[in-house]
């Protein structure tokens, strides 16, 4: 199944069209009106390169999901070694750029909020070498005019949906793959092959599911997106 494309005049490349290319139009325009007058300070060094990763991050996970979708689709359980490496290689790019995705838009959010205009937040090398969802959480907690981001890096952070994408990504980013289940039958036809079944490990649950369930993960991380750009859009001091 094709991915629908649409051009981000304000990313300069095609994005997919569940990207929300509005939200992040409105976060990055509204971020470099306040942070480059009357010039360009640290504070849009940071925030540029890290809401840029926003849209590159977004369309890398969703042509690494398609592609495993299209996979199992055309080939099913009956894959070669070759495409099952490919398709680990699919899973693997899928939750590394779909955290990325939401972990750059806290650093976004973070290197906005240390303009003096905004929170005034301390965001040298050492908070920015742990910049995380949490700790940004913990850093904007009680600050005038953060409720509402607040609010939302909270569900985020408490989210059983985000904590498995942050495990997917650590089991495959640096301890080991997923454990792939193939199951057989004897005197009787074996039943049939799930999309998605993976065996638990130290830091991850079974996986047992079909492919809307990895489609709700990436559902669920495009609407948490839009809601947190849609608040960093809004602690911007108003002209």
């Amino acid at each position: 199944m094709a991915i629908k494309l649409l051009y981000s005049d304000e990313y300069c490349i095609e994005v997919p069209s569940s990207f929300p290319i509005r939200e992040a139009a409105a976060f990055r325009v509204t971020a470099r009106r306040l942070l480059t007058q009357p010039f360009a300070g640290k504070e849009w060094l940071e925030f540029g390169g890290a809401s840029n990763l926003i849209a590159w991050r977004y369309r890398a996970m969703v042509e690494d999901w398609h592609w495993y979708r299209d996979s199992w689709l055309s080939v099913g359980a009956a894959a070669s070694h070759e495409e099952q490496f490919r398709r680990d290689r699919a899973l693997f790019g899928m939750f590394s750029s779909g955290v990325s995705c939401v972990e750059s838009t806290v650093y976004a959010l973070a290197a906005l909020s240390s303009h003096p205009t905004v929170f005034g937040l301390s965001f040298g090398p050492e908070q920015q070498r742990c910049c995380s969802p949490k700790t940004l959480l913990n850093w904007l907690n009680g600050r005038l005019g953060a409720k509402a981001l607040t609010q939302r890096l909270a569900v985020l952070c408490e989210s059983v949906e985000w904590q498995r994408w942050v495990d997917l990504r650590n089991r495959m980013s640096h301890r080991s793959n997923l454990p792939m289940v193939t199951v057989g039958a004897m005197g009787r036809l074996p039943p049939p092959a799930r999309a998605l079944h993976f065996a638990p490990t130290s830091s991850t649950q079974k996986i047992e599911g079909d492919l809307d369930d990895f489609d709700a993960l990436c559902a669920w991380l495009t609407g948490m997106l839009a809601e947190l750009l849609i608040e960093g859009a809004k602690i911007c001091p108003q002209d």
